[in-house]
């Protein structure tokens, strides 16, 4: 990746750098009233050791989540990328605020030895490196500050977050996104794997129950799961117990008024099925409540109907608590109120990752998703007829929205209805009679000059549609009865 030069605010050498971005003077040391250091951490004692080409010297806290080490000026100064360095490996997410307007510029789940972070020009007085989580007591070495004049927005960093090039399977044998992480995601599949096939909920209600906790589990799906053949529950509960798949059979598998519910549970698909009106149990026709990691929901239909009260049913897909590593992907999302819900409340302060990719959205009222906290990555959807609000980021969530397709939409991407406000990464996308309605009691819109708010570095690779070919990919490839599984 070629780079413009970097922008000096003085003419003082700097020491050895680790590489050519760095050699340029660092803002952190040569902006207006730096002094030695430019940087303090949150107990107000100097950290000085923000560049000097030797990870061995380094701020460390006393304890592990929830650090800051700030880099301060005293007047405001123009940046747009920050080079961090850590000995070691222990932070495990982490995020970058202006603390002039507590504003995210970017996120990432690791630092390591060379991270360049890339974001929009912003001016400020001090930037922070919030450390969310850490397995040890984080160890920050580096923590550089530039101002890149290449022209326009700084480019976005390729490693490794940047698609790769080459064809999109949409009947792929294991996910995309934060569900192919930490190991991925294989459900009931394996060499000692059990498979039954079942046509009642009572007999979905025996699989799980008295299965083997020791060998994967896959159910297969023929027949119409109503409350009335599902043995008096409310709802299937996959609960405390890892390795498992629900899959439809065909077109054959019909859950209609009864709804699955993933818990303390890990590593589990759901595919191929038909959900609607689910009125019992969480009246969500799927959902997930942690701590559950790697969950796989793919090639789904699921809906509900516009034509009762906005509260009779609820979420058509939702998540809470600790959940993470999910993938939502080839989805048919439709007729529905509320449609998918990640944090119950405004409390509900996890750092919940989530996938969406080619979804077809449509005729959906909201929460397209409502995601609080955490990070989300929604590339190549289609929505369309989105009558209320899409995208909805709330609470300091930091959400890449990249190549989707709106069309007919009421403010497509929003930040409503909470205390705090959520961020967007929008790259690529395309929106077509779309109003944007402000309502400054309830929050912002995005729209209708649509700008990044926000950089998210993903930890995956993934394969992108050009924004041109979406429309038709989803509309001819998401739903049931696509693939073979």
């Amino acid at each position: 990746m070629q780079y413009g030069k970097l922008i000096r605010l003085s003419a003082l050498t700097t020491a050895l750098a680790f590489s050519a971005l760095a050699q340029a003077n660092n803002l952190a040391i040569t902006g207006p009233g730096a002094g030695a250091d430019g940087s303090s951490k949150a107990s107000g004692s100097s950290y000085g050791d923000v560049k000097d080409a030797n990870l061995q010297t380094y701020w460390q806290p006393s304890a592990n989540n929830g650090q800051r080490v700030s880099v301060k000026w005293s007047s405001a100064i123009s940046a747009n990328q920050v080079i961090l360095r850590e000995q070691g490996s222990n932070v495990t997410s982490w995020r970058l605020v202006n603390n002039d307007n507590g504003a995210v510029l970017a996120t990432g789940t690791s630092i390591g030895s060379n991270r360049t972070v890339n974001f929009s020009t912003v001016s400020t007085k001090k930037l922070n490196l919030e450390i969310l989580t850490a397995s040890g007591a984080p160890r920050i070495a580096e923590f550089e500050v530039y101002l890149n004049t290449n022209g326009g927005n700084p480019p976005n960093p390729t490693d490794p977050t940047d698609p790769e090039p080459g064809p999109v399977t949409s009947c792929a044998a294991s996910p995309q996104g934060y569900a192919s992480l930490n190991g991925g995601t294989t459900g009931g599949s394996g060499s000692n794997a059990v498979t039954v096939t079942v046509s009642t909920g009572a007999q979905i209600v025996s699989a799980l129950q008295n299965r083997d906790l020791n060998r994967p589990l896959t159910i297969r799906v023929n027949g119409t799961i109503t409350p009335g053949n599902s043995g008096g529950v409310s709802k299937f509960d996959i609960k405390d117990m890892d390795n498992v798949s629900i899959i439809g059979v065909g077109n054959n598998a019909l859950f209609d008024g009864i709804g699955i519910k993933i818990w303390r549970a890990n590593n589990v698909i759901i595919r191929n099925l038909t959900m609607r009106y689910v009125n019992t149990g969480d009246k969500d026709a799927i959902t997930i409540e942690g701590p559950a990691r790697n969950i796989w929901i793919d090639h789904n239909e699921i809906y509900n109907s516009l034509n009762v009260g906005k509260d009779f049913y609820d979420e058509l897909i939702s998540g809470k608590k600790d959940v993470d590593n999910v993938t939502i992907s080839y989805n048919y999302l439709h007729d529905s109120w509320k449609t998918s819900l990640w944090g119950s409340s405004d409390s509900d302060n996890y750092n919940r990752r989530i996938t969406f990719h080619h979804n077809h959205w449509h005729k959906v009222n909201s929460r397209l998703p409502l995601f609080r906290f955490g990070q989300g990555h929604i590339y190549n959807n289609y929505y369309n007829d989105i009558q209320d609000t899409g995208i909805n980021s709330r609470m300091g969530a930091v959400i890449r929205i990249e190549n989707n397709v709106f069309e007919n939409a009421k403010n497509p991407i929003v930040s409503f209805y909470s205390s705090g406000y959520g961020y967007w990464d929008t790259r690529g996308n395309s929106f077509s009679n779309i109003t944007w309605q402000e309502y400054p009691s309830d929050g912002i819109i995005a729209g209708p000059n649509v700008q990044p708010t926000a950089v998210l570095n993903l930890s995956y690779s993934f394969n992108l549609l050009p924004t041109n070919q979406v429309k038709a990919h989803v509309l001819a490839n998401a739903g049931v009865n696509k693939c073979s599984f």
